[in-house]
């Protein structure tokens, strides 16, 4: 059996997807609030994680005014979320992925509005 081709190059149109699907959420989240659980928060900010890993493939002329909508977006974010003491995935998987506050904050954030159910698998997170 023949092995698959390697990848193309990177689809700037990507990365284009993945910066207003977070944008969106972000936007989302300081307009309303967060109303579901964990599992759909740690998928939310995963986005985030996808961004940081894509853009070293693209240069500022790519990115362009994709640049802009990505610092907006973090910046809603920042103001609608609070330090949380650890990463939403647990300290065994910020360890093994080598996450950091200072590099990969969105997992270190939880949200100011927040709800019950939530805040329970928070305080859970070893």
């Amino acid at each position: 059996m023949k092995p698959p081709p390697p990848p193309g190059p990177p689809d700037i149109g990507d990365l284009r997807e993945l910066v207003e699907q977070w944008a969106r959420f972000t936007a989302d989240l300081a307009e309303n609030g967060y109303s579901f659980d964990l599992d759909n928060w740690l998928n939310d900010v995963d986005v985030r994680e996808l961004v940081l890993e894509a853009l070293p493939m693209f240069g500022r002329e790519e990115m362009g005014e994709l640049g802009l909508a990505l610092e907006q977006a973090d910046r809603t974010f920042m103001a609608a979320t609070r330090a949380f003491r650890k990463c939403v995935w647990g300290t065994a998987t910020a360890a093994r992925e080598r996450w950091t506050p200072e590099k990969n904050w969105w997992y270190f954030r939880t949200p100011h509005r927040s709800n019950g159910p939530l805040e329970d698998e928070l305080g859970r997170i070893r």
